[in-house]
């Protein structure tokens, strides 16, 4: 009776209740209408699932396992709304995903039982995904999870418990991933995969250990993430287990390795991976390292953690080198050889000091050179490679000074410690022409409100790592001054750090910016490809007076080669009186823009380092302007401050000043060979649109009325020619007009004369200035003219040669601006000689215009008579 008794007691408890799980009705778990003849698995059952279903959402379901069988339809199965315990049933698993499009638990599950599968067949689309915000809780159950797919297992959200998770080779081994949102602080179980892959992207920490066995791999993609162990498991004969950083760690617990090989290896961008200790058995399996550059790993904090005798088993890429070669460093750090000229570990070292190498060679154009100091460049340095070792214990690195260089022809580890600097009057350049490992810092100087500063990046930047470099608005503090020039408004933007915080400055593109009281702005990032070119769009934005004006910048930590710019980019900027660069120097009073072109070229022919300027783009147009790796180039001077003329043998300046007691203008006069009277794009430039006060020139010949800040005129023209004058300025203030003296280069015979036909007098230039007061304001052309002769002028100089005249299109009108001496009449004729209007201009202004809106379009001739004087003048109507 006993023997009965226990027998029925085992029939009884191994008996279950399988079922079909249809959804015919709704997807409610608990209607029995859905499960195929009313059958619902019970709590050691096995449930098919063949449709979507909803859990209790209140009591959890109970049921020994689930087959979820979307191949049938070859449609996903989603679990969802409660809890889905797993008690276990007579299979081998809990969870089971046939072929098919994958099945997703939207719901919390809990594994009752100890040693059961996840398992996953092998099919293209098959998946199995645990969701995000719900929770897998393993207590002390240990699970299996066998993935024969191509794709993961997903553990997107919250894993509890101290069983261990087993990744068991099967098929096409898709292993596991750690989704970004996972979360893994109440699970203290280990991870132990068999060839399969573990794939860590959690943003929160790991702090579970990971056994790898055979050819197993862990990977790990979210910095500082893993704080567990790493064991390398003896099994797997001749087989290599793998463990990727690919971004940085800087707390883990103990490596170890056991008997088999464990290749580590390293992403490009990673600078940190540091392990608590290390441990092995008596057997040492051999460590490969792999893309690995010294500073980077870090096995405890002395150089005994890891012996010497097992240092010599380690690999390199695969290669074993000759004992000895890998050593340990008193701070940890795992180091191998570097070819190349090595520094000492000394501060503040310069590194044209024979004594700050290693046998006394400072490293030339063909060297590598490794630095374990601290180093200062005080001169132009060119290498091969350069590596930067490790951060600690001592800062090594290397800072270039303003006015100073580095290039790098090979490949640059830079352990983010390469640093460019600059003042308010000098600037370092670094150039970097092969592949670059982690981050370079330039240190760029922008000036301090009321004078603003016009920048770029030269390196990429977030807005919200710079935002506290630059002036608070005193009213919102999260508000700076530092922002691009609006094109539809015409305005230049204050970005807020609240707001554009995560804005990435772009490369090429141009910023106005102040700081306080004037000082550097550390841009911090990977720099441009130096094989890559850099492009920025410049359209019109619609603004009436500045929809055109683009704001862009040299997006390199070095010197931007202008002539090289300005001539592959020319074509993209407005085709006519406008195609020149436009650089604002920041100065407190006289002119504040600088105007460049084919003939007046910035200091040295370059642009600094993180410089902004302005192009124009033709109107209702869109361009794009290039930069090139092979315009950057080295260099010392300040940005936009002083200028220097095109060298050419036959190319003659005259620049004329225009002062009161605090500011100074200047307008340049070019006499240069292969020029016209006219304009001629690229060489004449109008002045920029936001110029206020000043003195200019107006084109010789076709003159349409644009202030020119560069006008270029024929070569041999200084020995006769007249040009107009442009001058701004306020009533009741005593003015100067004169030639810079530093800068004229016109020949020393030619007389310069400034005539004033307000008060009818002429001023020899070369001997002496012209100064007076006047009673109203400047505004234009008209009172000024100056005359270049090779002769001395007579006091009776026909005077109607030094009026201006234009046409203006929008209006229809040809315009007369100087003073008049005397009655003058205009007269206009036609190709054929015919006269089609006649206009009396008033002698009394110094502004008359001549309604042409009833002549067709054309080429006309103007005369204009007095009594004893006359002059005639090509116009075109349009």
């Amino acid at each position: 009776m006993l023997f009965a008794f226990i027998g029925l007691g085992s029939f009884q408890l191994n008996a279950q209740t399988n079922g079909t799980f249809n959804g015919t009705i709704d997807a409610l778990w608990t209607n029995t209408n859905n499960w195929t003849g009313n059958t619902i698995a019970d709590a050691t059952g096995e449930a098919t699932i063949d449709a979507h279903v909803a859990l209790d959402g209140i009591t959890p379901i109970i049921v020994g396992s689930v087959n979820s069988n979307n191949g049938i339809s070859n449609t996903a199965r989603i679990f969802s709304s409660g809890i889905l315990q797993l008690n276990g049933s007579s299979s081998d698993y809990i969870i089971r995903q046939w072929v098919g499009q994958g099945t997703t638990f939207n719901c919390d599950v809990t594994v009752n039982i100890n040693n059961k599968n996840f398992l996953t067949r092998n099919s293209a689309n098959s998946k199995l995904i645990f969701a995000d915000t719900y929770t897998l809780a393993l207590g002390s159950n240990r699970i299996n999870i066998v993935n024969a797919a191509p794709n993961p297992v997903e553990l997107n959200g919250t894993v509890t418990g101290s069983g261990n998770i087993f990744m068991i080779s099967d098929g096409s081994n898709g292993g596991v991933i750690f989704g970004a949102s996972s979360d893994f602080v109440g699970y203290s179980g280990t991870f132990v995969t068999t060839n399969n892959s573990i794939i860590s992207n959690t943003t929160s920490v790991v702090s579970s250990n990971i056994n790898l066995r055979e050819e197993a791999s862990f990977t790990i993609n979210v910095a500082n993430t893993f704080e567990g162990n790493i064991i390398r498991n003896f099994r797997g004969v001749d087989l290599i287990s793998t463990v990727t950083f690919n971004a940085n760690q800087n707390n883990m617990g103990s490596l170890t390795v056991d008997r088999e090989e464990l290749a580590l290896d390293f992403g490009v961008n990673v600078t940190e991976v540091i392990f608590s200790g290390y441990s092995t058995s008596s057997t040492e399996g051999e460590v490969d390292l792999r893309n690995y550059t010294n500073g980077v790993l870090r096995i405890g904090t002395t150089a005994t953690e890891v012996s010497q005798v097992i240092l010599d088993t380690w690999l390199i890429d695969g290669v074993e080198p000759a004992d000895g070669t890998i050593t340990q460093d008193s701070s940890g750090f795992i180091t191998i050889p570097v070819n190349g000229i090595t520094s000492t570990t000394g501060q503040d070292i310069n590194w044209e000091d024979t004594t700050s190498w290693v046998g006394g060679v400072v490293p030339g154009p063909t060297d590598n050179a490794v630095i374990l100091g601290s180093l200062i460049i005080n001169s132009d340095v060119t290498i091969n490679n350069l590596t930067i070792i490790n951060d600690s214990p001592v800062a090594e690195k290397v800072t270039v000074m303003p006015g100073h260089s580095i290039t790098v022809n090979g490949d640059a580890i830079t352990r983010h410690n390469l640093y460019g600097e600059s003042t308010s009057s000098s600037f370092s350049s670094i150039i970097l022409n092969g592949s670059v490992s982690q981050n370079v810092s330039y240190n760029r100087y922008v000036n301090a409100t009321p004078g603003n500063d016009l920048i770029s990046a030269p390196i990429v930047e977030v807005f919200t790592d710079i935002a506290a470099s630059f002036l608070e608005n005193p009213a919102n503090p999260t508000q700076k001054a530092f922002g691009p020039f609006n094109t539809v408004s015409g305005l230049y933007e204050n970005w807020d750090s609240s707001i554009n915080g995560s804005d990435a400055l772009v490369l090429g593109k141009g910023y106005r910016a102040a700081t306080t009281a004037g000082s550097n702005v550390e841009f911090k990032g990977e720099p441009a490809s130096p094989i890559a070119d850099i492009t920025i769009a410049i359209t019109d934005g619609g603004h009436t007076s500045y929809g055109t004006w683009n704001l862009i910048g040299n997006p390199f930590p070095s010197y931007l080669d202008f002539t090289t710019f300005f001539d592959l980019n020319k074509t993209q900027f407005d085709t006519g009186v406008f195609q020149a660069v436009y650089g604002y120097n920041g100065a407190a009073s006289g002119n504040k823009w600088e105007t460049y072109n084919n003939l007046n070229l910035p200091p040295d022919d370059k642009i600094a380092p993180g410089q902004g300027f302005f192009v124009k783009t033709p109107a209702s147009t869109s361009g794009t302007v290039t930069f090139t790796p092979a315009m950057r180039t080295i260099g010392s001077d300040d940005d936009f401050v002083v200028e220097r003329s095109s060298e050419n043998s036959n190319i003659a300046l005259a620049k004329l000043l225009l002062s009161n007691s605090s500011d100074t203008y200047s307008t340049d006069i070019y006499f240069v060979d292969n020029q016209t009277r006219g304009l001629d794009p690229g060489y004449d430039a109008g002045a920029y649109v936001g110029a206020s006060n000043g003195i200019y020139t107006n084109l010789v010949e076709n003159n349409t009325g644009i202030d020119m800040a560069i006008q270029a005129l024929p070569y041999d023209d200084f020995n006769d020619v007249v040009v107009p004058l442009s001058t701004n300025g306020e009533a009741g203030i005593q003015l100067t007009i004169g030639i810079d003296i530093e800068t004229v280069s016109i020949p020393s015979n030619i007389n310069v004369y400034l005539e004033d036909n307000v008060t009818n007098t002429w001023t020899l230039l070369n001997t002496g200035d012209y100064v007076f007061t006047p009673s109203s304001a400047l505004n234009g052309t008209g009172r000024f003219y100056v005359h270049f002769s090779n002769t001395t002028l007579a006091l009776n100089e026909n005077v109607l040669n030094g009026l201006d005249i234009h046409t203006e299109q929008s209006s229809k009108t040809v315009v007369v601006k100087g003073q008049l001496n005397t009655d003058t009449t205009a007269v206009i004729y036609d190709v054929q000689g015919r006269l089609v209007v006649q206009n009396a201009l008033n002698a009394s202004n110094t502004t008359n215009t001549i309604n042409v809106n009833a002549l067709k379009a054309g080429i006309y001739i103007v005369e204009l008579k007095s009594n004893t004087q006359n002059r005639t003048q090509k116009i075109i109507i349009k």
